[in-house]
């Protein structure tokens, strides 16, 4: 690829990038819900229980969702509706370096909302710091970045198999939404999986084994048990201490997504190819047809070619 090539690409890079930064902060919702809302919730559940040990990883890990997950999907969906995946479409820029710049946007910002969220947090509670000392971090990545996976491709998901925007954005809703009251913030998670109706109708949330590692990472319960009766805590994920299966869940989850995204395109692209096919054998079919009937004086020729061309349509 050469120097003007690159150059050109990162222009467009850059400009989609500025496109979507200005247009997250025309919507004061993001600001609300993407920040404000998590970050209260999470502020005043610690105030009154600033040693929990929960709250803070599940406040970053609804941040997460909604901005990886929900203000991603509407920003997609926004391109469509507004024809501006056609204009793209129809310009020179290729496919990979809109969906580069997506994606980028997509990273940094969530990095920088969940930073926030987390400075302040720490700064104001000091008493999570203790946490902090013993967490077990390489848990902690691997959660975080299947969570962000996960966010990314289900919002991708749902852009692609739920054509109604209006529908697809209130799944997402619902989606953030039960994140964000069922899985550790709204609600103290120990909280909830003491309800087992409720526990087993969580293991189908699609953010429910990423985010079981995250907080399960913080407090260092490698086997998904954890116990702390300094502050009488005891939580059993639900995976009867099985190390592996959480992740195994995790990524089974975030596969599937994948899986349904790479079929679909698949098949579109075979679908396109024999529509393709299909109308090249018709151009050459109707060429063939009327270099016959120029070049022919046969009356009865003519009428039983043209009997055999209704035939076929």
């Amino acid at each position: 690829m050469n120097t003007k090539k690159i150059k050109k690409e990162y222009q467009v890079f850059s400009m989609l990038f500025v496109i979507q930064v200005k247009s997250w902060f025309k919507n004061p919702l993001n600001i609300f819900l993407g920040v404000f809302i998590s970050l209260y919730t999470m502020l005043c559940w610690l105030a009154f229980k600033n040693n929990d040990p929960f709250l803070l990883v599940s406040g970053i890990c609804v941040a997460m969702t909604r901005n990886s997950m929900y203000i991603y999907l509407r920003t997609i969906i926004d391109w469509r509706d507004k024809n501006f995946n056609d204009k793209l479409n129809m310009s020179n820029i290729s496919n990979k370096t809109k969906h580069t710049s997506l994606l980028a946007f997509n990273f940094v910002s969530t990095l920088l909302i969940c930073l926030i969220l987390f400075a302040i947090s720490i700064a104001l509670f000091p008493a999570q710091i203790a946490y902090i000392k013993n967490m077990n971090i390489l848990m902690m990545l691997f959660g975080l970045i299947i969570c962000w996976g996960t966010c990314y491709v289900l919002a991708l998901f749902l852009y692609t198999f739920v054509a109604n925007s209006k529908w697809a954005i209130m799944i997402g809703l619902l989606i953030y939404f039960s994140t964000m009251y069922f899985l550790g913030l709204g609600f103290p998670f120990q909280v909830i999986i003491e309800q087992k109706w409720l526990n087993y109708i969580l293991y189908l949330h699609p953010f429910r084994y990423s985010i079981n590692i995250v907080q399960a990472g913080f407090v260092n319960a490698q086997n998904f048990h954890y116990i702390n009766d300094a502050i009488n805590i005891n939580v059993d994920f639900g995976f009867k201490e099985i190390k592996w299966l959480p992740y195994f869940l995790a990524i089974f989850t975030i596969s599937g997504y994948i899986i349904s995204l790479v079929t679909k395109r698949v098949i579109d692209s075979n679908y396109k190819f024999r529509s393709r096919n299909k109308i090249k054998r018709l151009r050459t079919e109707s060429k063939q047809y009327i270099k016959t009937i120029n070049e022919t004086n046969d009356i009865e020729f003519l009428k039983r070619l043209r009997e055999d061309r209704r035939q076929k349509d």
